[in-house]
């Protein structure tokens, strides 16, 4: 109830900042604002130790603005981050980490995580992401950041970001740095990120024609034998339209590839916990191979055989980090025929965005299609607050410079 008021009392304050006119950072309202230097800052490669990496260079749009190898590979040398880059798509709707009460079919009450970003659940909300891979010595290996600041002072469109933030806050290191982590999580709310417009869209907005005939098999076998539903769920939750995940955490037994990772139980110090990482939005699911926390488990057919046999044929997925705590309940000898396991990995190519699919080579966003809600339209739907938390949220963000 706590973290339920909070987000209620933050939502109000930003409420009363945009009637007044206080803070305005859509990015689609023409020239150089917050998401347009969001943008800049996501491709700039720059902003790394040694320079070469960007954000770009993890999340690819050919993969759904994710990573198509297991790990990435950071700005130093020989360095290697120890989980798969995930899609930014949709990633700016992920609800922040919330201990939350659920209520089974039988009136059993439980209570689990759900949400947050990376796959433990370590940061709140965007804002909080957004800052660790500049700093992180596996990513863009900066030390601190007086060295963020000084490389957004030397980049191309530096007189462009001082006119936006102004003379003040350009001159100091930590007021430059909020507004550049502020700028990027406003670049990830735009709208081609957020698109909805995947065939599965289509056909629970009522056409029926919208799937082939394996594609609805697999729909039938997603929300029944196979589970899928129960934690991807297919009707809205933490927004309007479905996400495709609850967001919740379990530990999977995915197959160990490199040191022991906790997850949830390394944040949480709950041993009940190891192994356990949020669960993933299955939008454009198709496009963001390799899969898992890790990168594990190369192929869709793959996941799904893992889903479907991984008790009964242990040898062949190996072993994993946390056994102890692995889900046997609910997967792991789903009982599906050769024929299921088909139509469900058939079912993934509905999930894919047209927008995505009609990139054109060398294009590196997509177009947005009609009808997409602005961000100021959706403005307060976006879980976004813990900026309000940050030291300089006061002196630069009620007011204009």
């Amino acid at each position: 109830m706590l973290a339920a008021f909070m987000r209620i009392s933050l939502g109000l304050q930003l409420t009363i900042g945009l009637v007044l006119g206080l803070y305005s950072a859509s990015g689609e309202g023409g020239g150089f604002d917050k998401a347009a230097m969001g943008k800049q800052i996501f491709l700039d490669t720059g902003l790394s130790y040694p320079p070469g990496l960007a954000c770009l260079s993890c999340h690819r749009p050919e993969a759904a603005f994710a990573d198509p190898r297991p790990v990435s590979s950071g700005a130093a040398e020989g360095r290697k981050g120890i989980r798969n880059a995930p899609s930014l798509m949709y990633a700016a709707l992920i609800p922040g980490i919330a201990f939350e009460d659920i209520f089974l079919g039988d009136g059993t009450e439980l209570y689990a995580w759900e949400g947050g970003l990376f796959y433990d659940g370590s940061a709140q909300d965007q804002f909080e992401q957004v800052q660790r891979p500049f700093f992180d010595e596996n990513e863009m290996n900066l030390p601190d950041e007086a060295a963020f600041a000084s490389r957004l002072r030397a980049a191309a469109y530096a007189d462009d970001v001082r006119g936006l933030v102004g003379d003040q806050v350009w001159k100091d290191d930590s007021r430059l740095s909020y507004q550049a982590y502020r700028a990027l999580v406003e670049f990830l709310k735009q709208p081609f990120f957020r698109p909805f417009d995947a065939r599965i869209d289509d056909y629970l907005e009522g056409n029926v024609h919208a799937l082939t005939e394996a594609e609805k098999r697999g729909l039938t076998v997603f929300k029944e034998d196979g589970k899928c539903a129960d934690c991807h769920f297919l009707v809205a939750n933490s927004w309007e339209k479905p996400l495709l995940s609850d967001y919740g955490y379990d530990n999977l037994g995915v197959p160990s590839r490199g040191a022991k990772d906790p997850g949830l139980g390394g944040r949480t110090n709950n041993v009940d916990e190891l192994g356990q990482f949020r669960a993933p939005s299955l939008r454009n699911v198709s496009l963001t191979a390799p899969y898992m926390h890790n990168g594990s488990i190369e192929t869709l057919q793959d996941v799904m055989e893992f889903y479907n046999k991984r008790d009964v044929e242990p040898e062949r997925w190996g072993p994993t980090d946390y056994p102890a705590t692995v889900n046997h309940d609910d997967m792991g000898d789903l009982k599906l025929t050769e024929q299921q396991v088909s139509d469900l990995v058939v079912l993934m190519e509905a999930f894919t965005d047209r927008s995505l699919l009609d990139m054109k080579q060398g294009e590196v966003f997509p177009k947005v299609p009609d009808g997409v809600p602005s961000t100021e339209e959706k403005r307060l739907y976006f879980p976004d607050w813990t900026h309000r938390l940050h030291p300089t949220f006061h002196s630069d963000s009620l007011k204009v410079d």
